[in-house]
């Protein structure tokens, strides 16, 4: 069974108990710090990417709930080159698809003509991405997309985030994102409830 699979069953035992739920759509961008190869290397600075997908969150109770999100993240840094290139990198871009799955907290109420709603929500949790696409030039010019191997296809990433709703259906939300080998990633994006 892969993590995909693991984080679909984890969610799917939180929605039997859920309340209610809530979608939304979310889009932005991260920032990325250098890339490295697995020696330490520096070989493309910090890089700004896409950062967009839709997301549930199921609500467990008036505060807790629990967010599922299916992105998509340009320029991610969540794998490494295995050997240096002959030459020095121009542009690396780097595509994958993540699923975050976190566990957020509500708080700071606000009374809305129909009803009342948190304006401030904070939540981590972990996350599997997949790279399935890449490209890479070398400071010649060179296509270098299939000279480059990396270390993994997959990873599982640490996340955590904070939100805060201008109204109820749109909402600013600021994610860091960390992998087990200790890079990071920042994103920041605006949420659209549905």
């Amino acid at each position: 069974m892969n993590g995909f699979s693991i984080l679909i069953c984890i969610l799917l035992a939180f929605q039997l108990n859920a309340q209610r739920f809530e979608g939304y759509l979310a889009l932005g961008s991260n920032i990325t710090e250098a890339n490295l190869t697995q020696s330490g290397n520096r070989q493309v600075g910090t890089r700004i990417g896409f950062n967009v997908g839709p997301g549930v969150s199921a609500l467990l109770s008036r505060r807790w709930e629990v967010n599922l999100e299916m992105l998509y993240s340009q320029n991610a840094n969540y794998v490494k080159i295995v050997e240096p290139p002959p030459i020095a990198l121009n542009r690396l871009r780097l595509h994958f698809i993540g699923a975050p799955l976190t566990i957020g907290y509500r708080f700071n109420i606000e009374k809305d003509r129909k009803e009342n709603f948190y304006k401030r929500r904070i939540s981590a949790g972990i996350a599997y991405a997949r790279l399935f696409g890449h490209a890479v030039l070398g400071i010649d010019g060179s296509d270098m997309t299939d000279a480059i191997r990396f270390n993994q296809e997959n990873a599982f990433l640490f996340t955590i985030a904070a939100t805060s709703f201008f109204r109820k259906s749109l909402a600013v939300n600021g994610k860091g994102t960390l992998t087990t080998f200790g890079e990071w990633t920042v994103a920041l994006r605006l949420l659209y409830y549905i």
